[in-house]
């Protein structure tokens, strides 16, 4: 998918989000959501996964 497509798809599940009824549907999208983020930034890692020191 392209990085446009990925951007519309969060969207659209964040709203679906917004709309939910129960707590685990919820968290069920938002969880769907933060993958689609992953997809989106890549392999870019705001801290180093290995600390040397």
């Amino acid at each position: 998918m392209t990085k446009t497509e990925l951007k519309k798809e969060y969207a659209d599940v964040m709203l679906q989000a917004v709309k939910a009824s129960g707590r685990r549907e919820t968290m069920d999208l938002y969880k769907e959501a933060r993958s689609i983020k992953k997809k989106l930034s890549g392999d870019e890692h705001e801290c180093p996964l290995i600390h040397n020191g």
